[in-house]
């Protein structure tokens, strides 16, 4: 669908007759949202200046009284914030929600991400419905660990190589796939990312979003006798911060540490390259406790999505 409503040129789009956004830079929108945005939340965050230029950022405009901020582009919007005294969060949203009908595709979602608990009435009284899962970031400062693996596993970092088609993959996803299918298949996590079969669990993405630390820090356990790869850790780039992509163990192998010593060994590995290693672990999620045990601290819980369901094509 080709969208003629929206461009990233435009500089001004009317909202009503009060209120408009307005293309904002990103660097000094992005000093706004992290004041503004939620200092639970930006306080876990407090390195996060929340200027990526990923997707658009405007200025919310009263008048000519810039009342706050939001992400916008067709089929999203994101890190909607008020600035005090301005307070009439609901009344925006459903504004919002009225520019990104005429810009989105409607044979697609129209996604709102990351929801914080003072936002969720906002926008599921303005018609988004909530996805089922809450997660929440967690994070810990690196640190040195001694790591005693058992004699009976073979540890090695993933090699990561150029594609013909352009970009970078795994040599060895295929395996990692594998691993990934027994550790996950079935689990809450793998219903919140639709994952069901070996070809959904094919590490695609985050091979493009690393670095040679974040790849030298991650970690694949073998068994010695039989050769097969039964955990695995992968690190990447959230904004500029090392953070965990996947970490998985096969259920036969579970109960022996095996986690906690590849997020060891990340955070030892990745001391002196970055302050922190974070996480993000779904509500209801096992491994929740193994993180507190190794000592990260938990961000404030959120709706990962919330949406306005596509329409169906007649």
């Amino acid at each position: 669908m080709h969208l003629t409503e929206w461009s990233a040129d435009t500089l001004q789009y009317d909202l009503s007759d009060e209120y408009s956004i307005r293309l904002a830079d990103v660097t000094e929108w992005g000093l706004f949202c992290t004041i503004y945005y939620d200092m639970g939340y930006v306080g876990f965050f407090r390195e996060e200046e929340f200027s990526s230029s990923r997707c658009s950022a405007y200025w919310i405009y009263r008048g000519e009284s810039k009342i706050g901020g939001v992400r916008m582009e067709p089929n999203k919007m994101y890190h909607l914030f008020l600035i005090p005294p301005f307070q009439q969060g609901f009344e925006i949203v459903k504004l919002l929600k009225q520019k990104l009908m005429q810009w989105s595709d409607r044979s697609k979602r129209i996604l709102t991400f990351e929801i914080l608990p003072g936002q969720v009435d906002w926008f599921a009284r303005a018609g988004f419905w909530p996805a089922e899962f809450r997660c929440r970031w967690m994070q810990r400062p690196t640190d040195h660990f001694e790591v005693d693996w058992d004699s009976r596993v073979t540890v090695k970092s993933p090699e990561i190589i150029g594609k013909e088609s352009g970009g970078f993959k795994y040599v060895n996803e295929e395996e990692i796939a594998q691993c990934d299918l027994e550790s996950f298949g079935g689990s809450l996590e793998a219903t919140r990312r639709k994952q069901s079969s070996l070809e959904d669990f094919t590490p695609d993405e985050d091979p493009n979003y690393t670095n040679e630390i974040l790849t030298q820090a991650s970690t694949l356990v073998y068994d010695q006798a039989s050769g097969q790869l039964v955990a695995n850790c992968r690190l990447c780039l959230q904004d500029n911060q090392a953070a965990v992509y996947s970490i998985g163990v096969i259920p036969s192998y579970r109960g022996r540490g095996i986690a906690t010593q590849m997020l060891q060994r990340a955070l030892t590995m990745l001391k002196g390259h970055y302050p922190f290693l974070r996480l993000y672990v779904m509500e209801g999620n096992d491994a929740e406790s193994a993180y507190l045990n190794l000592g990260f601290v938990q961000g404030v819980q959120e709706i990962q999505t919330m949406y306005i369901p596509e329409e169906e094509a007649e």
